[in-house]
């Protein structure tokens, strides 16, 4: 008898019978995708169906407008190396954010310098003759000071290998262009190549950065890196000319700037980022711009100047101690717009004129110097000094004749 009516319901079930019916009716809680013989319960499996639901409608985290221009760029920048574009690399050296990554810089700073690692072959001098150079041990003195220029997360293992590989940097530098002299700085921007790109590269930079952006600061003497120092003053006179009649009397000279301009703002600012940011600008720029940017700065900080004192050692206190919260970028675009509005013909026609006018100015002062008058009587006095003599000799002449 049970196994007859185990039948019977079997037999209702698969005809269709009040069980099929039922569940066909639109009562049951299970999902179509499920089987009906499934030993979970109604409430279990929508619990389960909800999660489902949930992670296949889970959403990506939205992209802020930074990020994507940075995910752009990025794209721009790898398409410019693919397809070998020189121009759109130093573009965009140049825009906002520059290079964006180390990374991308150990790739693109040789391509902005015409640098081809696969094609150049170097021989490369030996470490006795290295040493024997005659301003090896100076460079060893500046490479051993320059220990604050290596980033903090540094372990202090690692810089002895680091400051012999930038003393080998340079050396092989002079060594390869006899004719350059090393300078003080010179190592501060070879150390900003070594901490991205290494010492094989760094050095294919430094000897071609050598013989074109800083071959000025390598002559035998300071007097052409001193006539582009004077270069900032016809550009801050043209800008603004209340601010250079200022900076003019106060006497502050151009020496404040000089570190500026031969460490390539290396020495000069604490932040890495912010040096590196500075070498994508200047490597995809002419040799000038760091004066621009020189003359940038000291615009940007007119009001600071003009507040201060018109004394040479307070505006040149005030000068040499540059501010960690300079707008770069800003003054970065400022640099192109003074570079574009007063080329660098323009530049140096002024700074020659007025380099003659101080000339005529001090040959002048030097006239006066030697016959000092002040007043009307002194005039007088000196006229009465100077005939008295002659007076008193045709008195006696006449006395004598008769």
């Amino acid at each position: 008898k049970g196994s007859g009516q185990l039948g019977l319901l079997v037999g209702r079930r698969a005809s269709g019978g009040p069980t099929g019916e039922r569940r066909r009716g639109g009562r049951s809680s299970l999902p179509p995708s499920l089987s009906h013989y499934s030993s979970s319960s109604d409430e279990t499996v929508s619990g389960r169906e909800v999660v489902q639901v949930r992670r296949r409608k889970k959403r990506k985290r939205p992209v802020g407008e930074q990020e994507r221009k940075i995910r752009q760029k990025s794209v721009w920048i790898e398409e410019a190396l693919r397809a070998g574009d020189k121009d759109r690399l130093s573009q965009l050296a140049v825009s906002e954010r520059g290079l964006l990554s180390d990374e991308v810089r150990v790739r693109v700073w040789p391509r902005l310098l015409g640098i081809n690692m696969l094609e150049t072959v170097t021989i490369l001098p030996g470490e006795e003759e290295l040493s024997n150079h005659p301003e090896y041990n100076q460079v060893v003195l500046d490479v051993n000071r320059s220990l604050k220029r290596f980033p903090p997360g540094i372990e202090e293992s690692e810089r002895p290998l680091l400051q012999d590989q930038l003393t080998r940097l340079i050396v092989r530098v002079l060594v390869a262009q006899p004719t350059l002299h090393y300078y003080q700085g010179y190592h501060d921007v070879a150390i900003t190549f070594l901490l991205v790109v290494g010492e094989h590269i760094g050095y294919q930079i430094m000897e071609k950065l050598s013989v074109s952006h800083l071959s000025k600061f390598m002559a035998p003497t300071m007097e052409q890196t001193m006539s582009l120092l004077q270069l900032m003053y016809p550009i801050i006179r043209l800008s603004n000319p209340s601010l250079h009649s200022h900076l003019v009397q106060s006497e502050l000279g151009t020496i404040f700037a000089l570190p500026w301009l031969i460490t390539w703002f290396g020495h000069v600012l604490p932040d890495y980022s912010d040096v590196v940011r500075l070498y994508d600008f200047f490597l995809a720029g002419p040799p000038l711009m760091p004066v621009y940017l020189a003359a940038a700065i000291v615009l940007h900080r007119q009001e600071e100047i003009l507040a201060t004192d018109c004394e040479m050692s307070a505006v040149h206190g005030l000068l040499s101690r540059i501010p960690v919260n300079l707008p770069f970028e800003s003054l970065l675009v400022s640099c192109q717009q003074l570079y574009e509005k007063f080329p660098p013909y323009s530049v140096e026609k002024e700074a020659a004129l007025d380099l003659a006018r101080q000339k005529g100015e001090r040959e002048k002062g030097r006239v006066v110097q030697s016959v000092p008058v002040k007043s009307y009587r002194q005039v007088l006095t000196r006229i009465v000094i100077y005939s008295a003599p002659v007076l008193l000799g045709v008195v006696v002449w006449r006395v004598m004749q008769g």
